[in-house]
Parts: C-alpha cells; structure tokens; sequence
C-alpha cells in the first residue's frame, strides 16, 4: 500500500452522495471532489464520475469502537453548480453518503490508494442566502451509518387500538388470538392415539 511508502502523493477528498431527484422522484449518483475537472474513478468495482473543484478541506473525522451516531458538518462556503445540484434541485434528506481519501501520483496521475473514512447519511442542508454584498454558503450536516440502528421495532397493535381510531373497525378484532391456532398447509394432520 502506498500509505507507507516514501514517494511523493497528491491527497484529495471524493464525496459520493446518492439523492432523490425533486422533478423526476429517482435517486440520482453526484460525485464531488477537490480535484480539478471531472474524473472517473474505480471505486470497488464501480466507476463514479467525480466533479471538482467542490470539496473544502473536512473537518476531522472522529472515529472509534461503539454503536455512537457521529455527526460530521462539511462547510460548503461557494456554492458551485454540482454543489448547488444537490442542495437544490435534489431532495438530499437521508441521502447515502460516502466519504474516501485518494492518493495519487503526482508524476502519473495514477490512483495510488483509497480508503473511505466515512459512510452514512445527509441529516441537514441548510442554506445561508447572503445579503447583498455578503458571501452566502451551505453546510453539509452528516451522520454516520451507526444511525440505522437506532430504529425502533413497529409496534404491535391491538384491537383496542384500532377501535379508539374509529369505533366500526374490525381489522384487528382477532389479532390477540392468531398466534394461538393452528393452521395446517400442504399436509395431512397426525392425530395422536385419542383422537
């Protein structure tokens, strides 16, 4: 790996979101990075477009052993037209979100080694409309993939329930007593030597 080597590296940051589009509903890929220009990457297996310059230097990223929702905010001071794509014409709330450092060669330009230091979603985008005269910007407020765990079991509901919305439901009038009967499918019932 050339983490340990001792040749000269050109280091930038590729951001990989996935949102959903507002005019067509789809989930529409957007790569940013601190590169120059567009650039395909090979990111295991899949190759991602990645447009630059967008991406500021990050913030540290905290990382450690446990079940802990880490939240990273990315500053996006200048809102380029990739940038402005996601925070506008996207709807990036609980978009999917990977963050990779990338070392090139300066001679070649080869990629040298990648390693992705954050997975997760887009929690928050505001957006900072400035003044006249003043600089506006974004932020892009993260959180960790930790957070898929925090989802709670649906609630079981009974009868009771379903009566307090509207009197006249009877959706739920036996579901107290489902798991308690047997039902036989595909097969012939075995009785036992009494009957």
């Amino acid at each position: 790996m050339s983490l340990s080597s001792r040749e000269d590296k050109v280091c930038h940051v590729l951001f990989w979101a996935e949102a959903r589009n507002r005019s067509t509903g789809q989930i529409e890929p957007l790569g940013l990075w601190s590169g120059d220009d567009a650039q395909v990457i090979d990111v295991n297996g899949d190759l991602r477009t990645y447009h630059g310059p967008a991406m500021l230097p990050l913030p540290p990223i905290e990382g450690g052993v446990g079940l802990e929702v880490r939240q990273l905010v990315i500053p996006v001071p200048h809102l380029t037209p990739e940038v402005e794509t996601l925070l506008r014409q996207y709807d990036p709330k609980l978009g999917r979100v990977e963050i990779h450092f990338a070392e090139f060669s300066p001679a070649t330009r080869n990629l040298l080694s990648l390693q992705r230091v954050f997975k997760g979603w887009i929690n928050q985008t505001p957006i900072n409309t400035a003044a006249e005269g003043g600089e506006g910007g974004g932020e892009l407020i993260l959180v960790s993939a930790a957070r898929a765990l925090t989802k709670t079991l649906a609630l079981y509901r009974s009868d009771a329930d379903q009566k307090k919305r509207s009197g006249t439901d009877r959706f739920r009038e036996y579901s107290s007593t489902t798991g308690l009967k047997e039902v036989w499918w595909g097969q012939r019932r075995v009785t036992g030597p009494n009957g």
